[in-house]
């Protein structure tokens, strides 16, 4: 089963933060047996993000969009998510009442009009509570059978949404896991290794091997695919 991440924000694309969402999920996905072909970073623009979205759904089955999900009119993840996939936003009582608890247990400050945004909702979406903020995950299929998860930005709370939620989701799709261990050869070059290992690097299936040029090191990553952890 094929994943694509798409990564929403400008700060990104500038540069301003590191994205270790994309790394964080990626590796997560491996784990699960999901294939991760495709990551994509895409700024607070709606045209470019609906392209984003459109071309993902194309070739993924499954697509992990994060950021976006904000209270401010730059963050649009969910309203393009809900015009591509031809659904329209309805408040979800459920998440409001969340958005409250959260303001008056940690927050301590008047909830301003703009939150409210944060308790729309596709009609048909499956809503994940978010412990530690205000905007929900949300986990939606489409008539084709794929399936999008919008995801919040924060590390502080897309791990623990992960965690709690998404990975116990995902893991039903898949009856595989992707396992990977590194052997570090130290002294010589990529080059040199590789024409040491051609008729295993020729020949690969499962498990692969993948070679990265380290400084004054060399790292062959073998991954293998199977029903479990052990088997890998």
């Amino acid at each position: 089963m094929v994943t694509e991440l798409i990564s929403v924000g400008t700060e990104i694309l500038l540069g301003n933060i590191t994205n270790t969402n994309a790394r964080y999920l990626a590796e997560q996905c491996a784990a699960l047996g999901l294939s991760c072909y495709y990551q994509v970073t895409v700024g607070d623009n709606p045209d470019r993000l609906e392209g984003a979205l459109r071309q993902a759904l194309k070739r993924s089955d499954v697509v992990i969009l994060t950021g976006g999900l904000g209270p401010t009119n730059d963050d649009l993840t969910k309203e393009i998510t809900a015009k591509v996939l031809g659904k329209n936003l309805a408040e979800d009582a459920h998440t409001r009442e969340c958005i409250e608890a959260y303001f008056k247990t940690t927050m301590h400050r008047v909830i301003t009009d703009n939150n409210w945004k944060q308790a729309l909702v596709p009609e048909g979406a499956v809503v994940v509570d978010n412990r530690n903020g205000t905007a929900p995950g949300l986990i939606m299929e489409t008539d084709d059978n794929k399936t999008v998860i919008l995801l919040p930005g924060p590390p502080n709370e897309l791990y623990p949404m992960f965690e709690q939620d998404i990975r116990p989701f995902l893991s039903r799709l898949t009856k595989e896991v992707i396992y990977s261990r590194t052997v570090k050869i130290g002294g010589l070059g990529e080059s040199f290794v590789a024409a040491q290992i051609k008729d295993m690097l020729d020949s690969q299936t499962n498990p692969t091997i993948a070679p990265y040029a380290k400084t004054g090191e060399v790292h062959l990553r073998v991954t293998a695919r199977a029903q479990s952890v052990e088997m890998a």
